[in-house]
């Protein structure tokens, strides 16, 4: 674990709001821009994710997901999840999809349970 961060965000409905970061949180870089409101301050972490190497369309995106937690809204961290999959593909390919599709399947058991997990450092 990494010793805590605190944030200081720009926000259009509260000004300058202050918080502590936690240690799974990958930052928030995108959200220093500005024109967010205090409410769309989210922690995000590193996303994790499953691709498939295609012979039809070479190297695809079929699942990111992370844990995100708004802390000024959400009372336990949320899972986010991307399934990003479409295409006609050759008969061979269709085995490694299904073997890709079994490998986001456990990746997204694992954020999952890490969600479920983080709810005990909450309380």
């Amino acid at each position: 674990m990494t010793a805590p961060r605190t944030v200081t965000l720009e926000t259009m409905d509260r000004g300058p709001v202050t918080f502590t970061c936690p240690p799974w949180c990958a930052g928030h870089g995108w959200q220093a821009a500005g024109g967010i409101g205090r409410n769309d301050i989210v922690h995000r972490s590193v996303p994790v994710t499953a691709n498939a190497d295609t012979f039809s369309y070479g190297q695809q995106r079929v699942l990111r997901t992370r844990l995100a937690l708004a802390p000024f809204v959400d009372l336990v961290p949320r899972v986010v999840v991307e399934v990003d999959l479409e295409g006609e593909y050759e008969a061979e390919e269709i085995r490694h999809l299904a073997g890709v599709l079994r490998t986001a399947a456990s990746r997204l058991e694992l954020v999952a349970a890490e969600a479920i997990a983080l709810r005990g450092d909450l309380s």
